[in-house]
């Protein structure tokens, strides 16, 4: 009778019957392997590695059939602001100086308005004094009107008739006519009241009644040339009317044909002359335009 196997070497057993199948399972899946490793140059395994990987990076060059991914940190990064507007201005003209002299100065001298040309119309009144006479109520009054030219203010022309009615030197009852041409100088013209000097020259003629007491109303006829000079002055009331006051002197000789034979003038002691003066104070109204 047989004597059955100790247990401990069955066990012996099982376990290399177990290493047996191990052993040929790993050299069955490493066999393909090791020769696929061989082949390969590509890979870079060890000789007798069961498992190969890549151990050299893959290619950058991308796949035509793969996108790449986007990258994470150009994602991160903050948009960039728009670029700057870029105005466009042209440089500014270039000026050229030249030097020259200088022009020379010029004054300006503002033109004076020629004066204004006036003319007038002068009436007016005055008083003959004749001094004293044979008769002491010896005195005449004058009516009388005036044209006044005057070209410029300082100075005008003014041609007089005057008409005057009295008693004369001799006592005889008189009426006269008078025609004058006389000059006027102003001394202020630019003033309301005006200072002027005047002289001129003139013509009369005079009628005389003797109609005393006693007397054979006899009749007389004269005729002078003479001179006055004298002063006055002028108030403008306005633009258009002055009112004048002035004073003159005459002296006068008869220029008639019966100034030899009948003379004017005789005293007591028989001398006689034919040449008269006297004082004439006036005053009137001018009317400009």
């Amino acid at each position: 009778m047989r004597n059955a196997p100790s247990r401990p070497s069955r066990r012996v057993a099982h376990a290399l019957v177990a290493f047996a199948s191990a052993t040929t399972f790993a050299i069955t899946f490493a066999i393909p392997g090791v020769a696929h490793a061989q082949d390969d140059t590509k890979k870079d395994c060890p000789p007798g590695s069961w498992f190969c990987g890549e151990t050299q990076p893959p290619s950058a060059a991308p796949s035509k059939d793969l996108q790449p991914l986007p990258d994470a940190k150009a994602e991160a990064k903050p948009a960039s602001p728009p670029p700057p507007v870029v105005v466009y201005q042209p440089p500014p003209p270039t000026v050229v100086v030249q030097a020259r002299d200088a022009p020379p100065a010029y004054y300006y001298v503002p033109r004076t308005p020629p004066p204004k040309r006036e003319w007038g119309l002068n009436l007016h009144l005055g008083g003959l004094m004749l001094g004293g006479g044979r008769d002491s109520n010896a005195g005449m009054a004058l009516v009388g009107l005036g044209l006044r030219f005057r070209p410029i203010p300082q100075a005008a022309l003014e041609a007089n008739l005057d008409f005057a009615g009295g008693r004369d030197y001799n006592g005889y009852r008189r009426g006269e006519t008078a025609f004058t041409m006389n000059g006027l100088v102003f001394l202020n013209p630019k003033n309301r009241t005006q200072v002027y000097l005047l002289g001129g020259f003139g013509w009369s003629g005079a009628r005389a009644v003797d109609d005393r007491d006693g007397y054979d109303r006899a009749e007389y006829r004269y005729g002078y040339f003479g001179a006055q000079a004298g002063a006055g002055l002028e108030f403008r009331l306005s633009k258009a009317v002055a009112l004048n006051f002035d004073v003159r002197g005459f002296v006068r000789g008869r220029v008639d044909d019966d100034r030899r034979s009948n003379p004017e003038f005789v005293d007591g002691n028989g001398r006689s002359t034919n040449t008269s003066g006297g004082g004439l104070v006036q005053g009137g109204l001018t009317f400009y335009w």
